[in-house]
């Protein structure tokens, strides 16, 4: 932590002194933003148990230029908390004090180091982060990703939480492949991602005290969760026909082993590139779609994607299987682009390979209208339908309900009251209807909620935010209102330097009882110019309930914040 803080302070020096001499040799770029955090509450709430008496937050993403030619980008992440009270969560699978900084030393190389992100293609590597290095290469058409290191870290059994452990995960791949300045894209890429199951205890004591055999190892993953192995090789393009089409696609090949304990079989592969197990299933995925613009007034996409049900990659935690979905989304600007008329079509079934007692077919369908009438009046409108069926072979599991939703909400600036107001409504409708006989009485569900809100802002930097809103929401057995009145009122003591603000809100929820609560706000920002801006929040917030002792908390906040 020393070491952290002593490169925060030799950075902002740099800062300073970069701002004080633009042709210095070493400037920055960035963002540093720093909050203090203060909260206290009585009466009954689950929220004591898990916020922090005190926290800090320290978020520095600098960007170092050298001599005008090398940049180096930074990005640091510190928290702190105490008075945190037993039952609070287990921590994240990342942790939240991180550093990484990729550095881009020429225009065609960067460098990564620390925590990082990194994204190959959308089928192989992308949605999680890295704590190790890595490098891009772009000479020319010349196209070359690479990366190592921990994806995740681990956490070992919790049986208090019913929580399984999982193991330190370690992860590598690359990309390599052509680019041209036309956009024509050919790129092949591999990842490897594999759990260290010596990095959770419990697991190496069960293993050296017992001796156990291999039978024994897969009983010990019922202890702890069962460690995976995962090698995903994809091949991606984008082809730009005519200067109206645009075709792209993927089609990606994976291997995953559920459980690296099971024995191997050997199939003549290289151990680095990924060891077959009995537990190992291999499966693809594939997509495509294109892209017709024939004028900036109109578009069309067309689209398609098919992951079989065995298809798995870890650089993508929650990418879905077993489906086959198309799609067409088309879009339409017309009266000299004033209005705008977008929307999708889709379908989608799973049970490809007739593994499901039932096949689940999906209906998405969207379709939107944006209106600027003028600079002082606009409307937007939208509907969305959303169908699921599934014919189960047995009759009470069977499937069959639709969901849809509709939205309106014009907008309106005028000359009032002595300044500039701007009117706006939000309203919005949804609907889940059940066809199936015997869950219908229980899940069908309607919604309606309002939002009217005026902003009125004066020429002597007086301004008021009214905002009132409604919300009812019907169900079979049970029906709830909620209602909520808020006011802001802001004004600027030395204009462009010192600004204050107070805001007010009471609301009401009626369900089987009446719940009421009311806040309140103060807040107050300084601009410090160049040196940054110093801002000052509290909270008080009060509920009470029906039956039940009034709850009250209080959150304080001082923040910093710093655009170099």
């Amino acid at each position: 932590m020393g070491k952290t803080v002593g490169l925060c302070g030799a950075l902002l020096i740099c800062t300073v002194m970069a701002q004080e001499h633009s042709s210095a040799p070493v400037q920055l770029q960035g963002t540093l933003n720093v909050t203090a955090e203060a909260y206290t509450s009585s009466g009954e709430s689950p929220l004591q148990r898990f916020l922090p008496r005190y926290g800090m937050r320290l978020f520095f993403r600098p960007i170092v230029r050298l001599f005008g030619q090398v940049e180096v980008p930074f990005d640091l992440s510190l928290a702190a908390n105490t008075g945190m009270q037993v039952g609070a969560p287990l921590p994240f699978q990342q942790p939240f004090n991180q550093f990484g900084m990729s550095p881009q030393l020429t225009s065609w190389l960067r460098l990564h180091g620390g925590y990082f992100s990194l994204r190959l293609s959308e089928l192989s590597f992308g949605d999680v982060r890295v704590l190790g290095g890595g490098l891009e290469l772009s000479p020319g058409i010349l196209r070359l990703k690479s990366f190592y290191g921990v994806t995740q870290h681990p956490r070992p059994l919790d049986t208090l939480s019913g929580f399984f452990g999982v193991y330190r995960r370690w992860a590598w791949g690359g990309t390599i492949g052509i680019e041209t300045e036309g956009g024509t894209q050919v790129q092949l890429h591999y990842v490897r991602s594999i759990d260290d199951t010596a990095s959770i205890r419990l697991t190496r004591i069960i293993r050296d005290t017992l001796r156990i055999d291999t039978l024994s190892i897969l009983q010990a993953d019922t202890i702890v969760t069962p460690a995976e192995d995962n090698a995903v090789v994809a091949l991606s393009f984008r082809a730009p026909l005519a200067g109206i089409l645009v075709l792209q696609g993927e089609t990606a090949l994976s291997a995953y082993s559920s459980s690296i304990r099971s024995p191997t079989k050997d199939f003549g592969i290289p151990d680095w590139l990924f060891r077959t197990r009995y537990s190992t299933n291999v499966d693809a995925a594939a997509m495509l779609s294109a892209t017709l613009t024939p004028s900036q007034a109109f578009s069309l996409t067309l689209g398609g994607r098919w992951f079989g049900p065995g298809f798995r990659t870890l650089g993508y935690p929650q990418l879905q299987n077993d489906i086959a979905e198309l799609t067409a989304a088309p879009r339409l600007s017309f009266a000299n682009n004033t209005v705008t008329l977008h929307g999708s079509v889709g379908l989608q079934r799973n049970n490809l390979r007739s593994t499901r007692l039932g096949t689940t077919w999906r209906f998405i369908g969207s379709v939107g209208l944006g209106w600027q009438a003028s600079q002082t009046f606009g409307l937007n409108v939208n509907y969305a339908n959303y169908g699921m069926r599934m014919q189960h072979s047995n009759d009470t599991l069977r499937v069959d309900n639709i969901y849809h939703s509709a939205s309106l909400a014009p907008r309106w600036t005028f000359s009032a009251l002595g300044g500039t107001n701007v009117l706006t409504l939000n309203y919005s409708f949804s609907e889940t209807s059940d066809r199936n006989p015997l869950t219908n009485p229980n899940t069908r569900q309607q919604s309606h909620a309002a939002v009217l809100s005026h902003a009125l802002q004066l020429p002597s930097t007086l301004g008021f935010m009214t905002l009132l809103s409604y919300t009812v929401t019907r169900s079979p057995h049970v029906e709830s209102r909620l209602w909520m009145l808020g006011e802001t009122l802001s004004y600027g003591f030395i204009p462009g330097r010192l600004t204050g603000s107070a805001g007010l809100s009471l609301s009401t929820m009626h369900t089987v009882a009446r719940d009421l609560q009311w806040g309140v706000r103060l807040g107050v920002t300084y601009s410090l110019r160049e040196w940054g801006t110093l801002n000052w929040n509290a909270f008080l917030n009060r509920v009470e309930r029906s039956g039940r002792s009034p709850f009250t908390e209080v959150r304080l906040l001082l923040g910093y914040g710093l655009n170099l």
